[in-house]
């Protein structure tokens, strides 16, 4: 799918971040920061790069590339990127470049996305073997299950059913109570991505009144190995 690069949110978005870059206060500049994050947030979905695979908004790597790109678009915009100079100087200008927050966003994301993809195929092992004897599998020979299940099923009934007990007994926050499991966070992550809604791990610890910092350390610790083990079972049924 084809970003729309001419949408009127591309300049209105510039202007609001040129008008927080002359902001003559911190609490001014920080207001108006936030203001073109949400105003972004609220693009249509037109605007943003939706991957490669014919179901995006199931595809595990997107899922990840497209947290890693909200990730960034944040810390370029309040200047929290390596890099020589001050805060003031990394911080995101329309002026520099040209590129709106949004063409930065698709540009990072579809990065991430191709660099996960690569990443992936080199795990895979080219002659794949049979588990039970150890013997090569000739995958022309290998069956393929009457009656196809979506793959957005798969991942909704996963979440649901958790059929190793993995997402129920994984906790992302024990206390103060009520306890938030892994499960409930990835139905969450699911819900809004199915949706079309853009999430991020901000927002989804605003859902669950995390701190974003518990959050983040929740996802790279728990929450994304638990995926990636996921998109393997995942892959050997479709």
């Amino acid at each position: 799918m084809t970003e729309d690069l001419n949408h009127p949110i591309h300049e209105e978005l510039k202007g609001i971040f040129r008008e927080a870059l002359r902001a003559k206060s911190a609490k001014a500049r920080k207001r108006l920061r936030k203001q073109g994050l949400r105003r972004m947030m609220q693009a249509p979905p037109g605007c943003f790069w939706r991957g490669e695979a014919p179901q995006w908004d199931n595809d595990l790597l997107y899922l990840e590339a497209s947290h890693r790109a909200w990730d960034y678009i944040e810390r370029k915009i309040n200047g929290e990127i390596r890099g020589k100079g001050t805060a003031a100087e990394k911080a995101y200008d329309p002026d520099k470049g040209g590129a709106s927050p949004i063409t930065l966003w698709n540009k990072y994301c579809k990065g991430e996305y191709r660099r996960f993809r690569q990443e992936h195929q080199a795990s895979i092992h080219s002659h794949p073997r049979d588990a039970r004897t150890g013997e090569r599998l000739n995958l022309d020979e290998v069956a393929v299950p009457d009656g196809d299940i979506p793959r957005l099923e798969l991942v909704r009934e996963e979440f649901e059913t958790d059929p190793t007990g993995e997402l129920r007994r994984t906790y992302v926050r024990k206390s103060p109570p009520p306890p938030i499991t892994a499960q409930a966070v990835l139905l969450k992550i699911y819900d809004c991505a199915s949706c079309g809604e853009k999430w991020t791990l901000k927002t989804v610890a605003a859902a669950f009144d995390m701190p974003p910092g518990a959050m983040n350390s929740a996802w790279s610790r728990t929450l994304n190995p638990l995926l990636k083990r996921m998109g393997d079972r995942l892959r050997d049924r479709v």
